[in-house]
């Protein structure tokens, strides 16, 4: 008759193997069901939310090899955001007045000659301040501005200006984009905001929302908690891979409520290191605790995210 330590090692061998049985059995199930994944469309798009980082000696290389890119330009505690769709070009903002002209830069290394439409989110002088020197360097088809963000001339700030005085000077054509879905080569921009005056002119930013091939990228401008709440009650179709953070990661936007509707893979703040105060740490909680990946302007510097073979991936370069 076995003794007792042999009957526990048995006990044992007997446990492990049933163990090992089991891990077998789920491994051999879950292997079909994978595979069924990979080849079916929602296995694609699970797949290809997992971002990562290109390496690069030159980021721009990368980034002009893809159909489809959206670049977080560093301009500071600012706002400029490029779309770039084959030919089509597209700059949402371009940050404060900088004397190297550092937007027109950026965009002529990247080989563009022209700017079919700039989306000025709102009037403030870090989304419109280095207009001017972009609109001497391109040729730009036409201006978004919601009506909103218009005031008398005289009430104007020296920013703002400049901006409308070289919209004259340059005889570009300015729309006041209604809500709504507006169809650019491959992609779309879907006007979400604004829809009320609220008056504020961060609430009163141009929220859109980009899509292609499936993703999309939600810019909030600086719009904040009140916009927020709006889209949500109205059922406004938020849903995006990419957010772009409302004013800089604020702590008035970018809101758990609003974060649990638009579910962001990734979310982008775009700051400067000259501005302590934002991002602000209550911002940054609510985006970490939603799971969202965070890419910062003022961190990671410039950040580019392309489409690549039915995937997403980012390339960051700091200056």
């Amino acid at each position: 008759m076995p003794n007792k330590n042999t009957i526990r090692y048995l006990s044992r061998i007997r446990k492990r193997i049933s163990l090992y049985f089991v891990i077998s059995m789920v491994f051999l199930l879950c292997v079909p069901l994978l595979l069924f994944l990979s080849l079916s469309d929602s296995g694609r798009k699970l797949s290809a939310q997992i971002m990562r980082s290109a390496d690069a000696e030159d980021y721009m290389i990368p980034a002009l090899s893809y159909p489809f890119s959206v670049h977080f330009i560093d301009v500071g505690c600012g706002d400029c955001i490029l779309i770039m769709q084959d030919d089509t070009v597209i700059l949402a903002d371009c940050g404060s007045f900088s004397a190297d002209g550092r937007v027109s830069k950026y965009l002529k290394k990247l080989g563009v000659d022209h700017i079919d439409l700039f989306a000025a989110t709102h009037t403030d002088s870090d989304h419109i301040g280095d207009f001017e020197d972009i609109a001497r360097n391109f040729s730009i088809g036409k201006i978004w501005l919601h009506d909103f963000c218009r005031k008398s001339y005289e009430s104007c700030s020296a920013d703002e200006k400049i901006f409308y005085d070289s919209i004259k000077e340059m005889n570009i054509p300015v729309e006041s984009p209604g809500i709504g879905k507006y169809m650019f080569d491959n992609f779309s921009i879907e006007v979400l905001s604004p829809f009320i005056n609220l008056k504020n002119e961060n609430e009163n930013s141009l929220v859109m929302r980009i899509c292609y091939q499936g993703y999309s990228f939600l810019l909030m401008g600086d719009a904040g908690s009140a916009t927020e709440k709006r889209l949500l009650k109205t059922n406004a179709l938020i849903h995006s891979d990419i957010l772009k953070a409302g004013h800089h990661g604020s702590s008035g936007g970018t809101t758990d409520s609003f974060l649990a509707g638009v579910t962001p893979v990734c979310t982008v703040i775009s700051a400067g290191e000259e501005n302590k105060d934002l991002p602000s740490r209550k911002c940054i909680d609510r985006i970490e605790k939603s799971g969202s990946q965070i890419l910062r302007t003022d961190i990671d510097g410039t950040i580019i995210i392309v489409y690549d073979n039915g995937r997403l991936t980012y390339i960051k370069q700091k200056q």
